[in-house]
């Protein structure tokens, strides 16, 4: 089953809204044992939706279309879809049901059947939608598919969810398929693969695509895997496991899956049932926001401080006015210090702390933008490091950010329960 996504919406290419339905439909089809063969992003405009779907339908069984299924009028997606197929919109009965269940389901009275949602290309079924108002389509046409969900990505998701597989997947043959991720860190990708272990990708190959992918720190390798049967499947894996199992660049592996870093640290926290907080200057509190975004993470995360003035980390965490004035507040002796006085004062197992310059102006032959100093510190000991990254202000703080997670996540991994 090759499935195609074509999105609608002017804002998108006007850069004013970010497509991020692309990656769940790839990431829903995988789970489903399928695969995004291609995509393409139209305007708001007729002719234009019209050549995306000619594009698709021509290589594709299945297309999905995402937005224009609103009640404004630049929502032109159910009356284009309709010229396309060569029907007519008319009144459906089924429509006006979904349309005033999605509508009670939220607590809203409905507009009644002169409503827009109510009417539908002849031999379209409309889709109960249940994070949102609008239906969803559906259209089996000729031998190919067609599902159109709103641009909502809460609303386009459950479309996916609660109609996909019972209108569409269920009609094909799929190969059993699966996705290895493994997780690096430290180490650039031209390294892993010219130095580290240069046959590192033709070994992985013979498994399965493989694609690299550059992240903050590290690099995301992966290997997506087909086979016809379940058991051909889960030994393609575990040879592809056992491939990285051996490989030189095994050291700087620090997860295999596409769990996040903040996941991974709770998931570790809790298992080690060990407490933590920051103490934050050059982000910003930006590593207490990452943190903070995983429900339950307050069961481990006891808070911390964001110690942007120099007066916070002397009369707050006591830093020492001296480690400042004689060396630097990017020092790793003040990243130590108030590590230190965050643990001390907020009484936590593991503290950590970020000292840094994310520029563009300030800097200096010693300390230049890019410089950060990461303390840490536990009952047994105060360390820190310094590091120089690269990048704009934003890019900077995501990498000090980014760095501070992962020395939390190997202090973790190596204190005892």
């Amino acid at each position: 089953m090759k499935v195609g996504l074509l999105v609608i919406g002017s804002e998108i290419l006007d850069g004013k809204t970010t497509d991020t339905n692309t990656r769940f439909l790839a990431e829903f089809l995988k789970r489903n044992h399928s695969e995004l063969h291609t995509t393409a992003t139209v305007k708001d405009d007729e002719p234009a939706i019209h050549r995306g779907l000619h594009a698709l339908f021509e290589v594709c069984d299945v297309v999905v279309t995402s937005g224009g299924l609103g009640p404004t009028k630049d929502d032109i997606t159910k009356h284009t879809l309709a010229s396309y197929f060569g029907r007519m919109v008319s009144f459906s009965e089924d429509a006006f049901k979904v349309a005033t269940d999605n509508y009670e389901r939220k607590g809203r009275s409905f507009a009644g059947k002169e409503h827009g949602y109510c009417y539908l290309p002849l031999g379209f079924e409309a889709l109960a939608n249940s994070a949102g108002m609008a239906p969803g389509l559906f259209v089996h046409d000729n031998g190919k598919y067609l599902i159109s969900g709103p641009g909502v990505p809460r609303e386009f998701k459950a479309i996916l969810e609660d109609h996909f597989v019972s209108r569409i997947s269920k009609n094909f043959h799929h190969e059993f398929l699966d996705v290895v991720t493994i997780r690096t860190k430290r180490i650039p990708e031209e390294k892993i693969f010219q130095e580290v272990d240069p046959t590192l990708w033709e070994k992985l190959e013979v498994h399965g695509d493989v694609s690299s992918l550059p992240k903050i720190i590290g690099v995301d390798i992966t290997v997506n895997i087909k086979a016809k049967t379940q058991a051909e499947l889960q030994a393609k894996k575990l040879s592809v496991l056992k491939i990285f199992d051996e490989s030189p660049v095994k050291p700087n592996i620090w997860h295999t899956g596409t769990e996040s870093i903040e996941q991974i640290i709770l998931s570790m926290a809790k298992k080690k049932k060990k407490t933590f907080g920051f103490a934050e200057s050059a982000t910003g509190g930006l590593c207490s926001s990452r943190i903070t975004d995983i429900s339950g993470s307050s069961e481990f995360f006891v808070g911390g401080v964001v110690c942007y003035n120099t007066s916070v980390k002397t009369e707050i965490l006591n830093v020492n006015p001296k480690t400042i004035n004689e060396g630097s507040v990017y020092s790793t002796q003040t990243a130590e210090e108030m590590a230190q006085g965050l643990r001390e004062k907020l009484k936590m197992d593991i503290a950590v702390s970020i000292t840094g310059l994310a520029g563009p102006t300030g800097g200096s032959e010693e300390y230049p933008v890019g410089s950060v100093s990461i303390g840490i510190a536990t009952k047994d000991s105060v360390t820190a490091i310094h590091y120089r990254f690269f990048g704009d202000r934003e890019q900077l703080k995501i990498r000090f950010s980014q760095a501070a997670l992962m020395t939390l996540l190997e202090e973790l991994e190596k204190t005892a329960t």
